[in-house]
């Protein structure tokens, strides 16, 4: 399990972030932002929080060090 914050300015962002998450389906991505918790492969999902705060994400089960390495441009 990896957990970090990641900043997802506006839907550009988080279309490229949703983009870089579907190499990982085997990897449970989730992001929350105050009561919402939503899945990191949805672009409707990641919509639909404030953007305007940061958001944490939580990685579980298979997580590769690239995809950490991803996480970490968005910190």
């Amino acid at each position: 399990m990896y957990s970090s914050t990641v900043n997802i300015k506006d839907i550009d962002t988080a279309r490229e972030f949703v983009d870089k998450m579907a190499k990982f389906m085997d990897t449970k991505v989730i992001l929350n932002s105050g009561d919402y918790s939503i899945d990191g492969h949805s672009i409707i999902g990641i919509i639909s929080l404030d953007l305007s705060k940061p958001i944490e994400v939580i990685l579980d089960g298979n997580v590769p060090d690239e995809l950490i390495s991803i996480i970490k441009q968005y910190a």
